[in-house]
């Protein structure tokens, strides 16, 4: 195994940690239900313990999931799927669910919901951005998209709606904490998942393009690409370079630009997702 694959089956795991942590100290004490495997439990704990009721439907929905997705989609979401029923199963055991809420003393659903949604969204981010998935509901979903043709994100409000929606039946007040803490948990799912490969797109139009071109790789070590371009007005010909930089490094860019030539004209632009060299650890060398 290499050391790309260790490092993803760590973030895995620490994902799955965080937002298992966040749901067992934050959500269950409070009742609050957030959809899925976990908002069913959450709704069904005087009846059997968590992380009981998380196994034996992970592990169902697990084995539904193998024979009508495949052996590949199995295998893929085996780990992280029994791994969060295992961390709550520890958690039980050893330290009590309401460990931090019972110190809240002022608006402990405001703050369980808040703090709840915010590691369950990060957990679950760094889980979807090293391409796993917690299993459970997910599986559903993703049947309901491959034979029913909805959009994935349509299957998820949908089979996470109701759950939550039985939620507010039963209280009110809590599905509302609930549906908060699922819109925080979302958003921030998308800026771990997606997001936390950002960077910025530096487009520079110089006349010493091999001086800055070398200072690039000297002082960055980024790639670039170089394209021709023509002046709207003046016609000439020049070349234009682009580069793309994590956020930490567009200060240090600016300054290389600037050295190697004052004059250039430079624009940057907010890039959603940086993928290759650099940026994954899959990616190749452009």
């Amino acid at each position: 195994m290499n050391k790309a694959k260790v490092l993803e089956i760590l973030e895995i795991s620490a994902g799955t940690i965080l937002l298992s942590v966040g749901f067992y100290f934050f959500l269950l004490p409070l009742s609050l239900v957030i959809g899925g495997v976990m908002g069913v439990s959450v709704l069904i704990q005087d009846v059997i313990p968590v992380s009981i009721f998380m196994f034996i439907a992970n592990t169902i929905l697990l084995i539904i999931g193998g024979l009508v997705l495949g052996k590949v989609f199995f295998f893929k979401t085996i780990y992280a799927t029994l791994l969060s029923p295992s961390v709550i199963w520890i958690l039980e055991h050893t330290v009590p669910a309401d460990f931090f809420t019972r110190h809240l003393t002022e608006s402990p659903l405001l703050i369980g919901a808040s703090f709840g949604g915010i590691l369950v969204g990060i957990g679950l981010g760094i889980v979807i951005r090293n391409n796993g998935t917690t299993g459970g509901v997910d599986v559903i979903q993703r049947i309901i998209n491959k034979y029913l043709h909805i959009p994935f994100s349509t299957a998820m409000y949908v089979t996470d709606g109701i759950v939550i929606g039985i939620a507010m039946i039963i209280n009110f007040q809590l599905g509302l904490y609930a549906v908060g803490s699922m819109i925080i948990s979302g958003l921030l799912v998308d800026r771990f998942s997606i997001e936390g490969r950002a960077g910025y797109t530096v487009f520079i139009v110089t006349d010493h393009t091999d001086l800055l071109q070398q200072n690039i790789y000297d002082r960055l070590d980024r790639g670039i690409t170089k394209v021709r371009v023509v002046g709207g007005y003046s016609k000439q010909e020049k070349n234009m370079i682009i580069c793309t930089v994590d956020r930490s490094q567009l200060y240090i860019f600016k300054k290389v630009i600037k050295d190697s030539d004052p004059k250039a004209f430079t624009f940057v632009t907010r890039t959603k997702e940086a993928l290759g060299y650099g940026f994954t650890r899959e990616g190749a060398e452009w």
